[in-house]
């Protein structure tokens, strides 16, 4: 019994010896596929680093509209949205007492232009000759009272006539002497005219009566608000009847065509950011709807507590973005020329810090060594280490070692191994 066991034993063993050997004989006629990748060649183009950054769409020229002077609202016929021109009246506030002071004011004018005027027109003829007869008459008087003096003179001097009639004679002979003078002079004046100093004072009072007419034209004007520019309405806060009071807001106007979208820039970033560089906006309210655009703007300060600069790009006026949109913005920050450029997939890092990438000579793959430029978009500018042309692998990449046989999709597959076949 214990034989036939013994002889089971070897014959069981020697047939798993057998099959062992088959399966490695078999094993041995089959050879391991090179391992599939996918490339793609290196491109030479113009490449562009785009900074991402989001901002708001704000209206550059809005004002608030208020009244200078108070009183009542008599025009405001407006409602949000509408448009107005330049020059369009947009309120008017009702103050009867300006428009009288205005016309007192034109009333004293007239009369001070009036009085001016008959200055620098001199005497008429007629008061010349009205003064000219007073002359003649004046000298006719005092020639008669001075010989009616004298002939008295003689008769006092006889005895004829007391003093007293020579002092009454003496009195009117003073008196016709006088006016003939002031007759003279006043002659004389008619004839020269109004003096220098005269028309001069004249002028000046013209000149005050036209300056207190400007300011009542001026505080009347006050009660009529016009627009500043071309704009869009977009807050309304009296009607008619209400009472508007001074520094008061009345309405606020909007310049459509000043939309900009304002963004903020990162510390890190916000030196690269320049006035004219490019930049494509997006709008979350405007699907669909990409906009190129350039920096028209860059303030000149960080904001303390955000660390950002603030930046502003001009908008197109027919996109249809209104204020207080959101914005996607992406701002050329650097382009270069000619520069040899891969998809990011194709770029491993190695543990050390490097970077690196194969590509495919024939039928194997090559490790090459990279220097990084600019990266954006997926794509990454090679400075060293890739010529244009050449395919990079960009999957199935990941396990590969330098000089390791590859194959592409659509290659032939590599035929088995005749040897270990028995």
């Amino acid at each position: 019994m214990r034989r036939m066991l013994l002889i089971v034993a070897v014959v069981s063993a020697g047939l798993l010896l057998m099959a062992g050997c088959g399966k490695q004989d078999a094993g041995a006629g089959i050879s391991k596929k090179p391992p599939l990748v996918k490339v793609v060649p290196a491109r030479m183009e113009t490449f562009t680093s785009w900074l991402q950054a989001t901002g708001d769409v704000v209206a550059t020229n809005a004002v608030t509209i208020s009244a200078t002077v108070e009183g009542p609202i008599a025009f405001c016929p407006w409602r949000e949205g509408d448009t107005v021109e330049k020059g369009a009246k947009l309120l008017q506030i009702d103050r009867p007492i300006y428009r009288e002071e205005v016309n007192a004011s034109e009333a004293t004018l007239r009369v001070a232009e009036a009085k001016l005027a008959d200055l620098r027109a001199g005497a008429r003829p007629e008061e010349i000759a009205q003064a000219g007869e007073a002359v003649t008459q004046l000298k006719d008087c005092t020639a008669f009272a001075e010989s009616d003096m004298k002939r008295i003179e003689q008769m006092v001097t006889s005895g004829s006539l007391p003093g007293e009639a020579l002092e009454k004679a003496r009195v009117a002979y003073v008196k016709c002497r006088t006016q003939l003078v002031a007759a003279q002079e006043k002659l004389q004046m008619l004839k020269a005219g109004p003096t220098a100093t005269a028309v001069a004072v004249q002028e000046a009072l013209v000149q005050e009566a036209a300056a207190r007419l400007e300011k009542a034209k001026a505080t009347l004007a006050e009660c009529t608000i016009a627009a500043p520019f071309d704009g869009v309405i977009t807050r309304v806060l009296v009607r008619p009847g209400d009472l508007a009071t001074a520094k008061a807001p009345l309405l606020d106007l909007m310049e459509r065509d000043s939309l900009v979208v304002r963004f903020g820039v990162p510390e890190a970033q916000s030196a690269a950011v320049r006035q004219g560089a490019k930049v494509k906006l997006t709008f979350d309210a405007l699907p669909g709807r990409e906009s190129d655009a350039s920096v028209s703007r860059v303030f000149p300060e960080l904001d303390p507590k955000t660390r950002t600069r603030l930046a502003e790009a001009e908008i197109a006026a027919d996109i249809g973005a209104a204020p207080g949109m959101f914005a996607r913005v992406a701002v050329a920050v650097r382009t270069v020329e000619n520069a040899v450029v891969v998809p990011d997939g194709a770029v491993l890092t190695t543990p050390q810090g490097g970077r690196t990438a194969f590509v495919v000579n024939g039928d194997k793959a090559a490790l090459r060594s990279l220097t990084i430029g600019l990266e954006a978009g997926g794509r990454v500018q090679v400075v060293e280490g890739i010529q244009p042309g050449e395919q990079v692998i960009v999957a199935g990449h990941e396990a590969l070692k330098d000089g390791a046989q590859v194959r592409l999709p659509g290659s032939a597959q590599p035929a088995p191994s005749a040897g270990g076949q028995r």
